[in-house]
């Protein structure tokens, strides 16, 4: 073993490496919810990931699936919030 070799650096990475798992997993998913949290309605997208839409200033506007020239699918969540959940799925909030 080497002496320089920080074990808590370590464990970080592999902790870090497993939340992006989960969180890129999970991006594959947009869950649209009431403002209390009940779920109205989720749409998964095996082939590719949820992207969203970006406001002037980094506020998230729109989800899509493709790319925003050609998209697959878009959701327009005009004057809604829309959120990345801590497990990686994009969550529309509509009331």
């Amino acid at each position: 073993m080497r002496d320089d070799v920080d074990l808590d650096d370590v464990l970080d990475d592999e902790i870090e490496e497993e939340d992006a798992a989960v969180e890129d997993e999970n991006a594959h998913t947009l869950s649209v919810r009431r403002g209390n949290g009940e779920e109205l309605l989720t749409i998964f997208s095996p082939a590719e990931e949820w992207s969203v839409y970006l406001q002037p200033g980094g506020a998230m506007q729109d989800a899509y699936v493709g790319t925003p020239s050609e998209p697959t699918v878009w959701v327009n969540a005009a004057d809604r919030w829309v959120e990345r959940a801590q497990d990686g799925t994009y969550v529309i909030h509509i009331d």
